[in-house]
């Protein structure tokens, strides 16, 4: 009956050590788990200003496109009124 009982007693040192090991180990899986996650978010974060800053980007660039377009339709502009004038000179002779 003695030997019964200190084998328990032993079974549930073991239990009891054990179960302090795990309420370690999960203390240290929960923090690790949180440093994640709040990597996660601010990484989430980046993702996101680097697509606004893409966005604005494209933006700026299809208005310098837009720019260049404009100067070259002034330039053509500018090309067909010197045309016409030559023309009206030459209807005036």
């Amino acid at each position: 009956m003695k030997t019964i009982i200190n084998s328990i007693e032993v079974k549930l040192e073991k239990l009891i050590t054990r179960l302090s090991q795990l309420q370690l180990e999960k203390s240290d899986l929960q923090k690790n788990n949180d440093a994640l996650n709040a990597k996660l978010q601010e990484q989430e974060k980046q993702i996101v200003t680097l697509h606004d800053k893409v966005k604005l980007m494209n933006i700026s660039k299809s208005v310098d496109a837009t720019k260049e377009d404009v100067k070259a339709t002034r330039l053509k502009i500018n090309e067909y009124v010197r045309e016409i004038d030559k023309c009206i000179a030459l209807l005036n002779k």
